[in-house]
């Protein structure tokens, strides 16, 4: 059996961190709720920069409708638990690290337990999860944690950061949540995505919000977690780099297209409440 070295493993990060950088991230942890389309390819992102603590949390097991995108769909996963597989994969790059499963999901009565002693959360819940979005998020502002959430969108990808210095979750997304599901997704999805890049080529009848079902593509996914991960990194080492909501990044790679900036008053934002009426004409909502 080979022998795990850590400074040999991730030696060739050396220049982009220092060696007292990657002692810190050796010791930080990071908690990701979801080991799905893009939660799965965080973990191992994150622990081949070398994070050596984790939580991670999903309840769904692997089915063929995963392989188009999710990091550890195969035909050998197919009807296994998400979770202890993508920790087994994780254990098999770094055998050091420590990770902490939560089977159930997460919810108020475990969320203490989750974001306990943690650095940094990656929110990888499924979309439409709308509350338990707001929950955890919620919970990291109530415990000084910042949040990174990233969504892919066709070729492109929407990034927002939640740290205290920002919006609150309910101020930025402005959500009635007592109006439809369809209506709260989609409002959520234009508060991720200000620039709205793949609605240029995202076919409008792929998208059922009544059946929770929008198209995704991997490369969308990737661009995701390159771009969440880094994030992630960034608020363990350099957080004073961080710019949390209204602050917002789109990047299209399809139409190689880049749109960042303050989304003032996020939803509420006139603009943005233009969009909201067109969506929802153009959706038949």
């Amino acid at each position: 059996m080979n022998e795990f070295n850590y400074d040999l493993a991730f030696s060739r990060n050396s220049g982009i961190t220092t060696d007292q950088e990657q002692q810190r991230l050796r010791k930080a942890t990071v908690a990701i709720a979801g080991m799905g389309g893009v939660g799965g390819d965080y973990l191992i992102t994150l622990a081949r920069a070398g994070v050596g603590n984790f939580k991670i949390s999903d309840f769904d097991e692997f089915e063929v409708g995963n392989f188009n995108r999710q990091y550890g769909a195969t035909l050998s996963s197919v009807g296994k638990p998400k979770m202890t597989f993508m920790q087994d994969l994780a254990l098999d790059i770094n055998p050091e690290c420590h990770i902490e499963t939560d089977g159930e999901g997460i919810n108020e009565s475990n969320i203490d337990r989750f974001l306990k002693d943690v650095d940094v959360f990656v929110d990888a819940v499924e979309f439409f999860e709308i509350q338990t979005h707001r929950m955890i998020i919620n919970a990291c502002r109530e415990r000084g944690i910042p949040a990174i959430f990233g969504v892919p969108l066709g070729f492109g990808v929407g990034m927002l950061v939640y740290t205290n210095n920002g919006m609150t979750f309910d101020d930025y997304f402005d959500i009635d949540y007592s109006a439809s599901l369809e209506h709260q997704v989609l409002k959520m999805s234009l508060g991720c995505a200000p620039a709205g890049f793949h609605l240029k080529y995202v076919d409008p009848e792929s998208v059922d919000l009544s059946q929770r079902k929008a198209p995704s593509i991997a490369s969308g996914c990737k661009l995701a977690t390159g771009m969440v991960i880094t994030q992630t990194i960034l608020a363990i080492l350099h957080p004073n780099e961080l710019k949390p909501i209204p602050y917002y990044t789109c990047y299209d790679a399809r139409l190689n297209k880049l749109k960042k900036g303050t989304l003032w008053l996020g939803n509420r934002n006139p603009i943005q409440k233009i969009k909201f009426t067109v969506a929802k004409r153009l959706l038949g909502l």
